[in-house]
């Protein structure tokens, strides 16, 4: 006798080719989805590496920005307390004062 009860059904324990067909699409199904699966985490962790580099590269030339920003800032002040000079300079020796 290959039938059985469970819960209260009868449940027949033969093997037929439909049932043979969906067990091989499942487990196609399961080893594709988890090849998939695989291959996306790989994706991510090259994207993220990627990424990460490109960070810091962006890291590096914001600090370097920075560095020159503050040399442009310095000589501009420079070149202003120069003008400065020359105007008292011109000033000082104009004929005419200025009103």
């Amino acid at each position: 006798m290959s039938d059985q009860k469970h819960f209260g059904m009868d449940i027949d324990m033969k093997m037929s080719l439909g049932n043979m067909i969906v067990i091989g699409t499942l487990l196609a199904s399961i080893i594709f989805g988890w090849a998939k699966f695989g291959s996306d985490i790989e994706a991510n962790r090259l994207a993220t590496a990627a990424n990460t580099t490109r960070i810091e590269r962006l890291e590096i030339q914001s600090g370097e920005m920075k560095d020159r920003l503050t040399r442009m800032e310095v000589t501009l002040q420079n070149v202003s307390m120069q003008i400065d000079r020359a105007v008292r300079l011109l000033e000082k020796d104009s004929p005419t004062p200025r009103p």
